[in-house]
């Protein structure tokens, strides 16, 4: 063995051991948490840093996982996605860093991926075709010169977000002369500059072990994992060269002033001030601190500086940025006209010379503590996996040369922090280093309405003019290369070098849920492992309410947790809060039922804490049910205008949701509720209510609608949901006193909202972007069908097989798939950023005639399996168990149920595919909508609906 251990530590508040190997040979690092989590987790991360935009880092990610030496085959990583039972597989770029990692709880699937992520990093073949497909290419289209690729259509969906150009546009002044200057994913504009050459000589001096960070978490042996490091990697890579590490930006003598333009309507201001080395424990904690007292809470003396001026709102880039090198803080105010630039900058200017000479209350600051121990002690759930959250968060700290002991245990730091926010002076201190700060960055944020235009103008001009001065041999040579590629792309794949995990290696038994009550009504208690967090929720069974109230349902569950509480005002109200527990949310759960469709809506109050703070869970939940307050009219006013506003910014970033609600809205009542509530046909709602806002009568109108709503919630039954270690879930539901509501009542379905006749959409939602979103969608059946199963694998063997090189490789979207939905009953094909319409149809109907009349392959049914075993063997935390156990119940599903659906899936054959093909999509009617940045392009017959216009 050439890993040295260096040291190791016990992490009581994780209940956990960080290990700490360096190899002697290259230096190479191996950082392991181990825990007694069956999940296993890996990652290898490399800092790359790049000092142009052409978005080196990012392609290099990308054709990373395009074959290897040991699997030199075309596309090893989405090969193994449908090969493994890993329940997550990824890569991703940051702005000084490229991560590639995985997670799966069965060992043998665990060192398969582990050989294969291995020489992907570090022995990719970096094909030349492969750039062309995955960075960027020229493409003769009907003899007009075009740029094409995956990773150039990827960032023109990204530049939609108008936080991110901001973001950027500050970064590049702010820390010029060091990679985060830089747009690290590439711009668009900047990407046709980036040659092959280039790329590979970007691998070869960042992907080395002498660069390398592994880490790994869970119950995987470390030496296990070091044996095929050094067998595979060290064996052939020596050498040791120092340690790349992010340029640290200059300090400046005096401040700074910029104008910004970024895709938005209205004006703004951000002020970004340099701070200390985010490993840093002692200055990220004070940056933490900061944050947490000058915006923590509505009364926090920013927050309430900005909320209350009577114009404008908080900017959504607002506190600490901790994901470089370097830390920035910033303050900010958007929503704003022209006029009312220089008053946001005065008002936030001097509210900090006034919390420089008053400080803030103590409870704030002892709250962000507070908080942070939490967030260490929490087992969260969510798409990426807990022991992989605590790697990502932790690996800066190897990779900037801080000590990663601090990265898991700061408990030495923190009892620091918890001596000087002691002293009033502390915080005044923190306040005036930053009023004292002269590397700061004044911008002034201008709207363009024109951002995307111009942009495509200029990619349009420099076609034209290469396309003008372009000899006929160059022309000959993209034509001969696009042939090639297509050739390439077309070819029948063979992976018979991959490893794989067969459907025979995994349990034909569905994974039991949690045991809840069958029919639970009052108090619910659910001990689990959770390390000292205990979870509350109170339910309401708010079905019964018509669906001309949904809006309004959504509406309250944004506003009310905004609202003041009894006798407070909501200032007191948020700082009470946040002084009380580090987490209260009020939300809509809601479901499908799959025997008859009808929808399930429940109103959730949800509060969690430390075990310590039972008495101020209860006592949070409890008045923020009884006691809200609807007569805070500036207040509410407030909230509705910064939704509305938020909702007009943000057409084209989310213009992939409004399609995707619009498509299925017809054929699911879920999806129609979704719609109603924040999809297409939510945008007339919020217009409205924000005419009403002109008036005070409109404005009162509103605040009594809402406290309507309020009453039937509290008016319906409901059931309380605790849970923790045992004794703390049994304290904490002692102390819960909330409305009960009436009792349960059997439904029938006269008493539901109906459900939606079968009919189908045909729209064009449109908002100025970049690149389109395709949605195409079938009415099926649900999860009790026999026909469920086969319509799973199904989806699968069309993503694998069909849409994946149709859409992805050929037509250059960053994404396609098909899938079927069991909680909505649909059927569904979709892309994501794509730069093509009509055709991605087309595709979708190739698709559906492909399984009808191929000869369906029986490795290809068997990996199409294998990607279902993965999402229905997916692990949980300990209280995502116990949720999804609950939302399986509203939903009707059984265990009886889930143990036939799964054996169904295993069992699947080539003659089931077929079948379920032509009863539920050969010929049958489907509903189709896309989002579409440029409404001149070939639009299949969509109807276009102008977004902008519904949103006022």
């Amino acid at each position: 063995m050439t890993f040295e251990t260096l040291r190791s530590r016990h992490i009581p508040a994780m209940q956990a051991e960080v290990q700490e190997y360096e190899d002697s040979t290259t230096g190479a690092r191996h950082i392991h948490l181990a825990t007694n989590d069956a999940e296993m987790v890996f990652l290898v991360g490399f800092p790359t840093v790049p000092d142009v935009s052409d978005g080196r880092a990012h392609i290099l990610e990308h054709l990373a996982l395009c074959g290897s030496d040991r699997y030199p085959v075309r596309d090893p990583f989405f090969a193994m996605s449908r090969r493994s039972i890993a329940h997550f597989m990824n890569a991703m770029t940051y702005s000084d860093k490229t991560v590639y990692p995985f997670a799966s709880t069965d060992k043998t699937d665990f060192f398969n991926l582990l050989d294969v992520y291995l020489d992907a990093a570090f022995f990719p073949r970096l094909d030349y075709l492969d750039f062309l497909q995955e960075g960027w290419r020229l493409a003769l289209e009907d003899g007009k010169l075009a740029y094409q690729g995956i990773v150039f259509n990827e960032m023109k969906g990204a530049f939609a977000d108008p936080v991110r150009a901001l973001d950027s546009g500050i970064a590049a002044r702010l820390m010029r002369g060091t990679t985060y200057a830089v747009e690290s994913g590439g711009d668009p504009l900047d990407i046709p500059s980036l040659t092959h050459t280039a790329l590979k000589e970007f691998h070869a001096s960042h992907y080395h072990p002498s660069q390398a960070v592994f880490m790994t978490a869970g119950g995987v042996d470390p030496r296990e994992v070091q044996a095929l490091i050094e067998e595979r990697v060290l064996s052939r890579l020596s050498g040791r060269s120092p340690r790349l590490l992010p340029e640290l930006a200059d300090t400046w003598t005096a401040p700074e002033t910029a104008e910004l333009q970024i895709p938005s309507r209205d004006h703004g201001v951000q002020i970004a001030w340099l701070m200390g080395e985010s490993v840093n424990p002692v200055a990220y904690y004070r940056a933490e601190l900061l944050e947490g007292g000058l915006l923590g809470n509505s009364a926090a003396p920013l927050m309430r500086a900005m909320e209350s001026a009577g114009f404008g709102r908080p900017s959504a880039l607002n506190g600490t940025d901790a994901g470089g090198r370097q830390m920035v803080f910033h303050l900010g105010m958007e929503g704003l006209t022209k006029a009312q630039v220089g008053k946001a900058r005065d008002r936030i200017w001097q509210a900090l010379e006034q919390t420089a000479k008053e400080g803030v209350s103590p409870d704030v600051l002892q709250a962000t503590l507070r908080d942070i121990r939490f967030h260490q002690r929490e087992i969260s759930g969510g798409s990426t996996p807990h022991l992989l959250k605590r790697l990502l968060r932790a690996m800066p700290h190897e990779m900037y040369g801080g000590d990663i002991m601090n990265a898991f245990d700061s408990e030495d730091v923190l009892q620091q922090m918890q001596e000087d926010i002691a002293d009033p002076a502390f915080f005044k201190g923190l306040v005036k280093e930053l009023l004292a700060n002269t590397t700061r960055l004044d911008s002034s944020v201008l709207p363009d309405p024109d951002y995307f235009q111009k942009r495509k103008q200029i990619e349009e001009e420099r076609l034209a003019t290469l396309q003008a001065t372009l000899p006929e041999s160059e022309k000959e040579r993209i034509r001969t290369e696009s042939v090639a590629l297509l050739e390439r792309q077309r070819q029948p794949v063979n992976n018979d070098l991959l490893p794989r995990i067969h459907p025979s290696d995994v349990s034909a038994t569905s994974p039991a849920a949690y045991p809840l009550p069958p029919n639970h009504t009052g108090t619910v208690i659910t001990p689990i492992a959770s390390n000292g967090i205990t979870y509350a929720r109170v339910l309401y069974d708010i079905t019964h309410l018509p669906e001309e109230a949904w809006p309004w349902l959504q509406l309250y569950v944004e506003v009310v947790p905004e609202l003041g509480v009894a006798g407070r005002t909501y200032e007191e109200t948020d700082a009470w809060r946040h002084k009380q527990v580090p987490f209260f949310d009020i939300n809509l759960q809601v479901s499908q039922a799959q025997d008859d469709r009808m929808l399930r809506i429940h109103a959730d109050y949800y509060a969690k804490g430390l075990r310590e703070e039972q008495r101020a869970i209860a006592e949070v939940l409890s008045e923020s049910i009884r006691s809200p307050r609807f007569d805070e009219l500036e207040r509410l006013a407030f909230l509705i205008d910064s939704k509305v506003q938020d909702i007009r910014d943000g057409l084209a970033d989310e213009g992939d949701d409004y399609a995707r609600y619009t498509a299925a809205a017809a054929l699911s009542p879920l999806r129609r509720f979704e719609d109603q509530v924040k999809g297409v046909s939510s945008l007339a709602f919020f217009r409205t209510l924000h005419e009403k806002l002109q008036s005070e009568q409109g404005l009162k109108d509103i605040a009594s609608r809402l406290a309507e709503v309020h009453a039937s919630i509290v008016a319906s039954p409901s059931v309380q949901f605790v849970a923790g270690d045992e004794t703390d879930a049994h304290a904490l539901a002692q102390l819960l006193h909330v409305p009960q509501g009436g009792e349960s009542v059997t439904r029938t379905a006269g008493d539901e909202a109906p459900a939606a006749p079968v009919s189908v959409s045909n729209a064009a939602v449109h908002a100025d972007a970049q690149v389109n979103h395709c949605f195409a969608v079938w009415p099926t059946p649900t999860l009790a069908h026999p026909d469920a199963a086969a319509l799973s694998v199904l989806g699968e063997l069309l993503t694998n097989v069909v849409l994946h090189q149709a859409l992805r490789e050929e037509g250059g979207a960053y994404g396609g798939n098909a899938f079927y939905s069991p909680a909505t009953g649909t059927f569904s094909m979709t892309s994501y950023r794509d730069p093509r319409l009509a055709a991605t149809y087309q595709d979708f109907e190739r698709a559906i005639a492909w399984v009808l009349s191929a000869e369906l392959k029986r490795e290809n049914i068997e990996e199409a399996i294998i990607c279902v075993i993965q999402n229905l063997d997916r692990p949980r935390s300990p209280y995502g168990n116990v949720m999804w156990a609950w939302e399986q119940q509203q939903q009707g599903i059984t265990e009886q149920m889930r143990q036939q659906y799964r054996e169904g899936v295993l069992r699947c054959t080539a003659d089931r595919l077929k079948q379920v093909a032509a009863t539920w999509l050969q010929d049958k009617p489907y509903s189709r909508a896309a989002f579409v940045g440029n409404p001149t392009q070939p639009l299949a017959g969509l109807e276009v609906i102008e977004l902008a216009a519904l949103a006022g």
